[in-house]
């Protein structure tokens, strides 16, 4: 796979929540699949309008999380309660990848407090990453 990773990337997700919505300085669009948003619901029994809203011209993102207060509805304190199927831009946070040339490059959200703690992240946790979305956007 061709990826360009950031080197002797540092991360260590510290529960605080922060990638769940807006901060001070930055408004957060959680962008949701077909997929995702049928499988929330289904798991939640929540209807699709409930939590989230239709966009238009996002190519396989169609929906985005509504929020209450600026934080997902689904955050609970600084819990999430649909963490097991939490959306692609959840998992994948605080990373952000485009493609380019048939090259994957990675960029870091340098506002997380986890970014530069924990162990040294491998080629394959980003490896790993873009096999999910490749998965996940193709059953959207």
């Amino acid at each position: 796979m061709n990826l360009l990773v950031p080197k002797n990337m540092r991360f260590e997700c510290q529960r605080c929540a922060r990638c769940c919505g807006d901060t001070s300085h930055r408004g957060r669009n959680l962008l949701l699949t077909k997929s995702e948003v049928e499988e929330i619901s289904e798991k939640t029994g929540l209807s699709p309008l409930a939590f989230a809203t239709p966009i238009s011209n996002k190519g396989a993102y169609q929906y985005k999380m509504k929020k209450r207060g600026g934080k997902c509805l689904f955050l609970d304190g600084k819990a999430c309660r649909i963490y097991d199927i939490r959306p692609l831009v959840c998992r994948f946070y605080p990373f952000s990848v485009c493609k380019k040339d048939n090259k994957y490059i990675f960029n870091f959200a340098d506002d997380c407090p986890g970014i530069g703690l924990g162990e040294v992240l491998s080629e394959e946790v980003f490896e790993d990453l873009v096999t999910e979305a490749q998965f996940k956007l193709k059953t959207s």
